[in-house]
């Protein structure tokens, strides 16, 4: 019950998060692995030359031959590392390392029977098998279940070999219970080992998701480079030649309040505000920000539609209509109150709480008090505005008015009656 604890412990809590970790895990370990494989193969070769060192040439030569069959399984394996399916072939490494045994064991026999290195053939197979357990311990990543599948194999592997060669028992026990106990030791390590990989992956992982939440939320206060420039703690200020501003106003909202109440006139402002934040989208423009009753949206200055008065103007035609619409469901006759100006501004980002990038300067205030000159559903806009649209869209003969902190200024209303 406890294994199987233990076992229940190797799972991250979702199947997506258990196919990442793997992805990463044996995606990472694949370098390793190549680099272990030439390592052996360099192995290999060392071996040979002390086998021809110290063996008569009969003996190097089936040394050679028994071990040269290693070279193939290794290149299999290498080429299956390299693939995209090494993800999930778990079965990779236990495919190696039982692929190897038939010749790593006349391997062995064939060196005990010189008796050159001192060792009987019982302690220079424990010790064989010891080596590749140790390799595979490092090798079989993200593989717990099948690595200790190989370790109980090996251990019943070694067992059998042991009895079959009718060693006597005392000789049987010596030897299991050496490797039994070293198996034991590294099968805990490969354990140990993943179970700190998957801590630190999904460490990494709820790390990675707070980040992304942090990002969304930060991107629905910021635009996106200004968000990077802010992490990269630059000071935000910039100064544009030539933005298109707009600001929307809601006719008669206090008796509206009083007439629907707290929570249905937050509804309504949802509702609207909604269908403000899709028309910015549709026509290319910025939100800026909300204020009350009031919105506020730039285009030609983090967006870049081809014609920024055009797509402003599209804007306020659009959102006129969506007010009707969201009027309709709460029983009342929305209406706004528009005003478009074009010209020079700085943006930027000022305070440390409640970060929004905003934006300053004449051509801001002229579209406020275009926005207060007009009646309701009316879109006033400014001669620079008039002259980039005045071939897309009707206007009435100009007005003069006083307006504050602007002067005496000509003001275009957009002429819809007869649309």
């Amino acid at each position: 019950m406890r294994l199987s604890r233990l076992l229940l412990a190797l799972r991250l809590p979702t199947p997506a998060l258990e196919r990442r970790y793997r992805q990463e895990q044996r995606g990472r370990q694949a370098w390793f692995t190549v680099r272990m494989i030439q390592f052996g193969a360099a192995c290999i070769a060392l071996y040979w030359i002390v086998a021809f060192a110290t063996f008569d040439l009969r003996t190097a030569l089936g040394v050679v031959r028994d071990q040269a069959a290693f070279v193939p399984i290794l290149l299999a394996y290498a080429w299956v590392v390299r693939r995209p399916i090494y993800v999930d072939a778990w079965w990779a490494e236990v495919a190696l390392y039982v692929s190897l045994q038939p010749s790593l064991y006349q391997s062995v026999g064939r060196i005990a029977a010189t008796h050159s290195t001192g060792w009987s053939f019982n302690a220079q197979l424990c010790y064989s098998l010891m080596l590749s357990m140790a390799f595979a311990c490092l090798n079989f990543t993200a593989a717990v279940v099948a690595y200790l599948g190989l370790a109980l194999a090996s251990i019943a592997y070694l067992a059998a070999v042991l009895v079959f060669r009718a060693y006597p028992i005392d000789v049987v026990a010596h030897t299991m219970q050496n490797y039994v106990f070293f198996v034991l030791i590294v099968a805990f390590l490969n354990f140990a080992m993943d179970r700190k990989a998957r801590a630190t992956f999904l460490a990494q992982a709820q790390l990675d998701a707070e980040r992304a939440k942090s990002d969304r939320l930060v991107a629905n206060m910021l635009p996106a480079p200004i968000a990077e420039r802010l992490k990269q703690n630059e000071a935000v200020a910039d100064s544009y030649d030539d933005i298109v501003v707009v600001f929307v106003d809601l006719v008669g909202f206090t008796p509206m309040s009083q007439k629907l109440g707290p929570s249905r006139i937050v509804e309504l402002l949802n509702s609207f505000f909604e269908r403000a934040d899709r028309g910015t989208d549709l026509f290319g423009l910025e939100k800026v920000k909300t204020i009350g009753d009031a919105y506020m949206a730039v285009a030609g200055a983090m967006t870049k539609p081809p014609r920024p008065a055009k797509a402003a103007v599209d804007f306020a035609v659009f959102l006129r209509g969506q007010a009707l619409e969201a009027g309709r469901a709460f029983d009342v006759t929305l209406r706004l109150h528009i005003g478009i100006a074009s010209g020079p501004a700085i943006g930027g980002v000022i305070a440390t709480k409640k970060l929004t990038y905003d934006y300053w300067g004449h051509t801001v205030n002229l579209a406020a008090r275009l926005q207060d000159s007009v009646g309701a559903d009316g879109i006033a806009v400014s001669h620079s505005v008039w002259e980039a649209t005045r071939d897309s869209y009707p206007f009435g003969p100009p007005r003069s008015a006083f307006l504050k902190g602007v002067g005496e200024t000509s003001i275009y209303d957009l002429d819809l009656s007869a649309s």
